[in-house]
């Protein structure tokens, strides 16, 4: 992965493509997961989602960054969205190793951290979240449904 900040599209056909790719590389820093879910969106548009799909791509990737930021030491996270006839994959993969973040010492107002959700709400947009860890980094992979158009 390169680790110059670095987004391309392809898709195969105007309107709803059969089989398209969208990639975008980014530093692994907090200031970077914003660009990820606006990249995010704009691809699912641009392929003519529905705004269901759209916000659970947004969501998945904003999830998975993040995770990604706070727990690789990875100097890049990748995101690598695909389109088949009726799945959006969705892959965040990073070059970094595990690592433990900070405890989280912020809570909500009934007292339950607002941290560590994360892929409870990733497995609840998606038909479940894949990940893989080896000494190259860490690949996360969520699918998503997509509804047949018309």
């Amino acid at each position: 992965m390169p680790t110059a900040d670095t987004c391309h599209q392809s898709t195969t056909r105007a309107g709803r493509p059969a089989d398209s790719a969208a990639a975008c590389v980014v530093p692994a820093e907090a200031r970077s997961v914003p660009g990820m879910r606006r990249f995010a969106r704009t691809v699912a548009r641009h392929w003519r989602l529905p705004e269901s799909v759209t916000d659970a791509a947004a969501l998945i990737v904003t999830e998975l960054a993040t995770n990604a930021v706070r727990h690789s030491a990875s100097p890049d996270v990748a995101v690598l969205i695909g389109l088949r006839p009726h799945t959006l994959t969705i892959e965040v993969r990073d070059r970094g190793q595990w690592r433990a973040a900070p405890a989280s010492t912020v809570l909500d107002s009934g007292g339950g951290a607002l941290a560590g959700r994360g892929l409870a709400l990733v497995n609840a947009y998606s038909t479940g979240c894949m990940l893989w860890c080896d000494p190259d980094g860490t690949r996360a992979v969520a699918k998503v449904p997509v509804p047949h158009p018309g």
